[in-house]
C-alpha cells in the first residue's frame, strides 16, 4: 500500500497541524499490512507521531516534517529512561519490526525554541573571564524540552537512509534494546552549543551498521552504551565512512555500568572536534572490550564550557574498581591535537591495549590556561593535569597492563605559535609493556 498524505488532506503550508492526516496514513498502512506513507515537497507541521511495523514513512526531496515548538503538545509515551525519566518524543515506535524512515526530505526537530542562547548551561567560576567568542562554544541553557525526540524501544529491522535531521534538542536518533539497525547517508546537524545533542545513541542493541553519514552535534555522534539496560550488552556494531564535528566525542563506547563489545569503526573524518574516540567503563561493573578503529583523521581542541573532554584525540578510562576496558586496538590516526592520548586506569584494569601507526601533533590552545587545569574522566573525580600550562604529553598513560605502542610519530603541531612546552609521555604503573618505533618529530 502506498498514501500520499495530501490525498488524505495534508497541507504542507508550515502553518496547519497535519498530526492527524499523518498518524492515519500510517496507522491504515499497519492494517493493511504495511506500506508507504509519502510526505511530498512541502513544510508539514506536526505533533508527535508513532511508527508502526511494516510501515515506512518516506520524505520526498523537499518535503520537511517539522516538530511542534509547544512543549505542552508533547506526552509521556509510556517508557522510563534511566536517565531521563519519562521519555517526551516527537517520532517514536515501541515493540515494532521493519520500519523505514527514507527519502531526500528533512525532519526538523525545532531544538533552538527549547533554548536559551544569551544563558550558560552551568554556572562556573571561569564564565565572568571569557570573551564574546568563549563565550559562544559553553553548552547553552535548555529550557523546558523533549528528551528523545526520535525514539525507538524494542524494535528489529530499523533503517534510516537518506534523509536529514536538524535541530535536535537533545538526544536525536535514541535507539534503545533493539536489533538490526541500518543507518545509512544521512545528516544529523544540530547547534554546536546544545548540550545533549547526541548524533545517534544506541543502547543495549545489536547487530548495527552506521555508514556514509555527516554529523554536526553538541553532544556525542555517535554513542554507544547500557544507560537503558545496565545488565544488556550493546554489541556487533560497524561505524563507517563518516564525518562529524562535536563538542564532545566523535565516537563513545561505554558510560558508568554499560557493557559494550564488538565494536568495529573505520574511514572517520573528525573535525574541530572536542575528542575524537572516548572509550568508558566508570560505573561500578561497566566494561568495553574488543574493539577495533582504525584510518581516522581528526582535529582536537579545548573549548570554553562545562564539556566533557579537553581536546584529546583519544581516550580510554576506568578509574573505578570493578570495572575494566580489554583488547582495544587503534591504528593509522593522524591527529592534530590540544592535548594528548589519555589511557587511565585503576590496578591495571585497562589490558591488552594497541596503538599503532599514530601521528599526532600538539598545539597549545587558547582555552588551555582556564580549562586545562584537570585531567578530564567525567563523571569520576577529575585529577589535577601536572603542569598544565608547561607540559602537554603526547601520551599520558596510567595503570594500564599490555600496552603496544608501535610506529607512533608526535611532535608541535606546525601551525601553533607557542612550542615552549614539554609533548614527552608520561608512564605510570605501565606493566608488561611493548614500544617500537616512537619517534618525536623535529619541526
Amino acid at each position: 500500500m502506498r498514501i500520499i498524505v495530501t490525498d488524505f488532506g495534508a497541507k504542507g503550508d508550515g502553518v496547519s497541524f497535519c498530526t492527524e492526516v499523518i498518524q492515519k496514513a500510517i496507522d491504515t498502512c499497519f492494517e493493511n499490512g504495511g506500506g508507504v506513507v509519502v510526505i511530498p515537497a512541502g513544510i508539514y507541521l506536526s505533533r508527535p507521531i508513532r511508527l508502526k511495523s511494516n510501515v515506512t514513512l518516506y520524505l520526498e526531496e523537499g518535503a520537511v516534517i517539522k516538530a511542534t515548538n509547544n512543549i505542552e503538545d508533547y506526552y509521556q509515551i509510556g517508557y522510563y529512561h534511566n536517565e531521563w525519566g519519562e521519555v517526551t518524543s516527537f517520532l517514536y515506535a515501541m515493540n515494532e519490526k521493519n520500519i523505514a524512515v527514507d527519502g531526500k526530505g528533512t525532519i526538523d526537530l525545532s531544538g533552538s525554541s527549547f533554548m536559551d542562547f544569551s544563558r550558560a548551561f552551568n554556572q562556573f567560576e571561569e564564565l565572568s573571564q571569557l570573551d564574546k567568542d568563549q563565550f559562544e562554544e559553553t553548552e547553552c541553557k535548555p529550557i523546558y524540552r523533549p528528551n528523545q525526540p526520535i525514539f525507538f524501544y524494542n524494535c528489529e529491522n530499523i533503517s534510516l537512509s537518506g534523509i536529514s535531521i536538524i535541530d535536535s534538542p537533545c538526544w536525536t536518533v535514541c535507539i534503545h534494546s533493539s536489533k538490526y539497525i541500518k543507518v545509512h547517508n544521512i545528516r544529523i546537524m544540530n547547534n554546536l552549543r546544545v548540550p545533549n545533542s547526541d548524533g545517534i545513541h544506541l543502547c543495549s542493541c545489536e547487530n548495527v551498521i552506521i555508514s556514509d553519514s555527516f554529523f554536526t552535534c553538541g553532544d556525542d555522534c555517535v554513542a554507544i552504551s547500557g544507560i537503558t539496560n545496565w545488565d544488556k550488552p550493546c554489541e556487533n556494531i560497524i561505524v563507517s565512512n563518516c564525518i562529524m564535528q562535536t563538542r564532545s566525542a566523535a565516537l563513545r563506547m561505554g558510560h558508568l555500568d554499560s557493557k559494550v563489545k564488538n565494536v568495529v569503526a573505520s574511514n572517520l573524518i573528525i573535525l574541530n572536534s572536542n575528542r575524537g574516540i572516548a572509550i568508558f567503563a566508570n560505573g561500578k561493573s561497566g566494561y568495553v572490550k574488543s574493539v577495533t578503529i582504525s584510518n581516522v583523521i581528526m582535529t582536537t581542541k579545548i573549548f570554553a564550557g562545562t564539556w566533557w573532554g579537553k581536546g584529546e584525540p583519544i581516550v580510554i578510562a576506568s578509574p573505578e574498581e570493578g570495572n575494566f576496558i580489554e583488547d582495544i586496538s587503534i591504528s593509522n590516526i593522524k591527529a592534530y591535537s590540544e592535548n594528548g592520548i589519555l589511557i587511565y586506569g585503576k590496578d591495571n584494569n585497562i589490558r591488552n591495549i594497541s596503538l599503532k601507526s599514530i601521528d599526532i601533533y600538539l598545539r597549545f590552545g587558547k582555552n588551555r590556561p582556564l580549562f586545562g587545569k584537570r585531567i578530564d574522566i567525567l563523571p569520576s573525580k577529575c585529577p589535577p593535569f601536572p603542569d598544565y600550562m608547561n607540559k602537554i604529553p603526547w601520551i599520558f598513560a596510567k595503570d594500564v597492563l599490555n600496552l603496544k605502542l608501535q610506529d607512533i610519530n608526535y611532535g608541535y603541531n606546525l601551525q601553533n605559535l607557542k612550542t615552549d612546552f614539554d609533548i614527552e609521555g608520561i608512564f605510570q604503573n605501565v606493566n608488561n609493556s611493548f614500544f617500537s618505533g616512537i619517534r618525536k618529530v623535529a619541526t
